[in-house]
């Protein structure tokens, strides 16, 4: 065989090779991008529901509106987060106000690192009640 055929038959396959291997981490590097979208605005929907259910806890239609957003987290958060989730249901909801926020800091902590954000000096958080 000549080798200038041989050359141009190995740059051949090495263009095809490269070219799928650049294709396939493009289409991982995109399913990852649309993962953490999907994660962040489940967060915010969450979040907004804890909001609205802290503010008026009589209403159903945010109880209903809190526990579809919850519901949804089973799906795309990481273990992390659903476990201080559950634990903040199970330990904070209706305790005072320390222990409250307490555990609300430590869920949106596990909400943050799970989004890939750094925290250093994380303060602790609670929700405000609107006044009326």
């Amino acid at each position: 065989m000549d080798t200038s055929l041989l050359i141009s038959l190995l740059g051949a396959i090495s263009a095809i090779i490269v070219s799928i291997v650049g294709a396939w981490l493009a289409n991982k590097n995109s399913i990852i991008l649309q993962t953490r979208k999907l994660r962040e605005q489940h967060y915010i929907l969450y979040l907004e529901a804890l909001h609205n259910l802290a503010a008026s806890e009589s209403d159903k239609e945010s109880v209903k509106q809190y526990v579809f957003a919850r519901d949804k987290l089973f799906l795309i958060a990481s273990e992390e987060v659903i476990r201080e989730m559950l634990t903040y249901e199970e330990k904070a909801v209706g305790q005072e106000s320390k222990i409250h926020d307490e555990y609300l800091t430590k869920l949106v902590k596990a909400i943050r690192k799970d989004l890939k954000i750094k925290d250093k000096d994380f303060p602790e958080i609670y929700l405000k009640k609107a006044n009326k």
